[in-house]
């Protein structure tokens, strides 16, 4: 698709010979003059235009991944060949996703006869979910620079946006058991208590009597302990909320996105431990994934979550937990991640002890940054002492909503969202080693 502009230099050489027309009505004699000025001018615009339609064979490759990670800058390559005979002045604009944020996107350049150049540009995705690319635009200028032709060039890219995982990387690369302290995850040890046996070894002070193994003890003439790990073979299993309640932002950040990053850690985590990991969404599109013991959980993970959003639907929790209880024939630790609302905890309750009959139920809440301000607001104004009482209110509501959950035997949590993936896998690990589930 082409089209042809005059540019800002032809106006301003138009301008001219319209003043110059103005002017010589006021001396006839320099009429004749006028009159070939403006033939010359028509010429050079008339052989200039021509020279937009001169061969200038050009070729456009752009170079993007096929994935990217929610707020991580990415590079985009634009690479550009020139196969005329001539140098061509150029500017280049790629039709990026405009739901993201773009830095350095604004290239001018010239290049000579069959040269190659490469231009970057970086993009910072803001939404998760499939993003395309759609056409390079082109605009070329006229020899004497009085005519701009526009060129779209056809190169058509998906790229999909998936929640930014790097806490699960940077787990990963923690793999030994001292250094799990640099997240804040403290992996206890409880000697004897867990059900999985895991090896034999000296007795050390402070070991039980009970795990003594007198067998092998009296045969090797000195006290043998047994060495217990984990239980493995375990169900978690993820309830996520998708609904308007999860559309809170606290940073960058939705408090969904921030659920769906403590998850995919756990699910990391609950991998490495042996455990089969699954999840369903509610309260908008409903997705499952059935539990399975596998490596690849993550990954499975993201392929189907990674273009999914919070819409502004309100929770059914009872729907939810009652499918569940349905599908979920195995006991599991069910993790709900979502939020607590004064107008539905009588429902959220309902919920949970729904869930608890068959399964041990932790219920993850993400409350909102401001409540780790409350010492930091000014009582000077009388506006100031007004949002400090609204706002004990309601943490006092919130505390006694907890309260209630608690006294109903269900495991609650009350974090704040950058705080959710630390606590959750130091709870789960609590969980582990406490042979609650």
């Amino acid at each position: 698709m082409l089209s042809i502009r005059p540019t800002l230099l032809f106006l301003k050489v138009l301008g001219l010979l319209i003043l110059a027309s103005i002017v010589q009505l006021f001396y006839p004699e320099t009429k004749l003059l006028f009159q070939g000025v403006c033939i010359l001018v028509g010429i050079v615009f008339l052989v200039d235009l021509l020279t937009l339609y001169l061969p200038s064979r050009i070729s456009l490759t752009r170079i993007a991944p096929q994935t990217v990670p929610l707020g991580v800058p990415t590079l985009i390559k634009i690479q550009l060949q020139n196969h005329s005979g001539r140098r061509l002045n150029l500017e280049i604009f790629d039709h990026y996703p405009t739901e993201h944020m773009v830095d350095g996107l604004s290239i001018s350049s010239s290049i000579e006869p069959e040269k190659e150049l490469e231009y970057s540009y970086k993009l910072t995705p803001l939404e998760r979910g499939l993003s395309k690319f759609n056409y390079i635009e082109v605009r070329a200028s006229s020899l004497l620079n009085f005519w701009h032709k526009y060129s779209k060039h056809t190169a058509e890219h998906e790229m999909k946006v998936y929640p930014n995982y790097s806490e699960v990387m940077k787990y990963g690369l923690l793999a030994a058991e001292q250094r799990l302290a640099q997240m804040g995850i403290h992996k206890k040890r409880h000697r004897g208590v867990g059900t999985d046996f895991q090896q034999l070894r000296d007795f050390r002070k402070g070991d039980r009597l009970g795990d003594i193994d007198w067998k092998t003890s009296a045969r090797l003439q000195k006290l043998i302990a047994k060495d217990y790990q984990l239980e493995r073979d375990q169900q978690v299993f993820f309830l996520v909320d998708c609904g308007r309640r999860m559309r809170s932002l606290d940073g960058d950040l939705s408090h969904f996105d921030h659920a769906l990053n403590a998850m995919l850690l756990l699910t990391h985590v609950a991998s490495k431990q042996g455990d089969a990991v699954g999840m369903m969404t509610f309260a908008g599109e409903k997705r499952w994934l059935s539990p399975k013991k596998t490596s690849a959980n993550v990954n499975r993970f993201l392929k189907c979550l990674y273009d999914l959003k919070p819409t502004t639907k309100a929770a059914d929790f009872t729907k939810a937990a009652e499918h569940v209880n349905v599908m979920l024939k195995k006991r599991a630790l069910v993790v709900v991640l979502s939020n607590l609302r004064d107008e539905d905890d009588e429902d959220l309750l309902k919920a949970l002890k729904l869930l608890r009959q068959k399964h041990l139920v932790v219920f993850a809440a993400l409350k909102e940054e401001v409540f780790e301000e409350e010492d930091a607001l000014e009582l000077s104004s009388f506006n100031g002492a007004l949002k400090y009482a609204a706002l004990n209110s309601y943490i006092l509501k919130r505390q006694k909503a907890f309260e209630k959950l608690s006294s109903n035997k269900i495991i609650s949590m009350d974090v704040t969202p950058s705080k959710l993936h630390i606590e959750l896998v130091n709870r789960y690990y609590d969980i582990k080693s406490s042979n609650l589930l």
